[in-house]
């Protein structure tokens, strides 16, 4: 019996083999690259911003479609929903949610006499009142993208700065985000450049970029630094963008913050994270414009420095990656964090969690000491 059982799994091996080296063979293209794609690169296509995307009733939202490989004539795309009850489409491609549901926006454009055509996949929402007054009282709403924003010139959170205590006591309100903290030294500053996204309490998910400064005095980027908020001389150019990898495998855009000057480019939705810890289903699109060449070497050198790796080109990017042209900076974050650091709030882990929470809790009137006397410095030193 054992010969005969060593004998059949010999052929059952021989067979898994043969069919493997078969299927190899019939995937491998002529460059010798497997599964290479089978529609034409060359064919004309319509390629539109969004292939899955979310809006609220009574909101509207920008959809973009570009000719690729042929050249309709100016103003021909024709724009139309599938079903207008849910959500409508106006001749610019601006979708306007109608009613909770699902429904297809196509975009037509003649290549010659050919119709060629593509679609998105838009989710309509119901507004939830509790939620979107909570917004709004601490944030700006915008119809046309459905998104709140903080107000750069009028944000309360400004006379504050920003120290690391913050992050740290964001878990005790239910904050659960990832960041990551870009330090480097410009034109005689220390300057924070910090990224977050994530989800902020029960209502909302969202992202957000922070600049600030402080003067170099050679503490360096530490628990006790106390960074302000960057003054108007110091906002930077730059534009976000915000993608949802949802559980059915789609990626839908959350919200778009438009490239112009900020020293805070955040946005935010109502919505939760089916991983609230760590927020990997997020993925942050990002271009940063810094002063000038030496200051993009800077905060590029202090993107390797959290882990991000330097690609050659656009092209080039993924998730984690960056690439440098000349003083601009270009991202995709996904997955690096330096939230996994903190010491945790949120007792887990069995007696081992337990102890390390209570010395959080006992660590943070220490940091605040710590941050206050390093801010009185910085004050009385400049």
């Amino acid at each position: 019996m054992k010969v005969l059982r060593r004998s059949a799994a010999f052929l059952l091996c021989a067979v898994l083999i043969f069919s493997s080296a078969v299927s190899a063979a019939g995937n491998n293209t002529a460059d010798g690259q497997v599964g290479a794609a089978t529609q034409d690169a060359s064919a004309p296509q319509l390629v539109l911003s969004d292939s899955v995307i979310p809006v609220t009733v009574g909101a509207r939202i920008q959809l973009k479609a570009e000719p690729k490989n042929f050249d309709p004539a100016p103003g021909r795309i024709v724009w139309s929903s599938a079903n207008n009850s849910i959500a409508t489409v106006d001749s610019n491609g601006i979708v306007s949610g109608k009613s909770s549901g699902r429904t297809e926006i196509k975009a037509t454009a003649m290549n010659g006499d050919t119709p060629v055509s593509a679609t998105c996949t838009v989710n309509v929402s119901s507004r939830r009142t509790i939620p979107h007054i909570f917004l709004s009282m601490n944030y700006k709403y915008s119809n046309l993208g459905d998104y709140y924003y903080s107000n750069n010139d009028r944000t309360w959170q400004m006379p504050f700065g920003f120290i690391r205590l913050y992050d740290n006591a964001s878990q005790i309100i239910g904050y659960q985000y990832d960041f990551a903290r870009v330090v480097f030294t410009y034109g005689n500053k220390d300057w924070l450049i910090e990224f977050w996204k994530g989800q902020y309490g029960l209502f909302q998910l969202g992202g957000e970029i922070g600049v600030y400064t402080k003067y170099a005095v050679g503490f360096g980027d530490t628990p006790a630094s106390a960074y302000q908020c960057a003054g108007r001389d110091d906002w930077l150019d730059m534009e976000m963008t915000l993608y949802h990898n949802m559980t059915d495998g789609t990626v839908q855009r959350e919200f778009t913050r438009d490239y112009g000057k900020y020293w805070w480019c955040d946005g935010y939705k109502v919505g939760k994270l089916n991983k609230s810890k760590p927020a990997a289903e997020l993925q942050m699109v990002t271009r940063i414009t810094l002063k000038d060449e030496q200051m993009a070497i800077a905060f590029a050198n202090g993107m390797k420095d959290c882990g991000f790796l330097q690609v050659g080109d656009r092209e080039q990017l993924r998730d984690d990656t960056f690439c440098r042209d000349g003083s601009d900076v270009y991202f995709i974050w996904r997955n690096l964090t330096e939230s996994q650091r903190l010491i945790p709030v949120v007792i887990d882990d069995g007696p081992g969690g337990a102890l390390v929470s209570v010395l959080a809790v006992l660590r943070l009137p220490f940091e605040v000491i710590f941050n206050g006397l390093h801010a009185l410095y910085n004050v009385i030193i400049h």
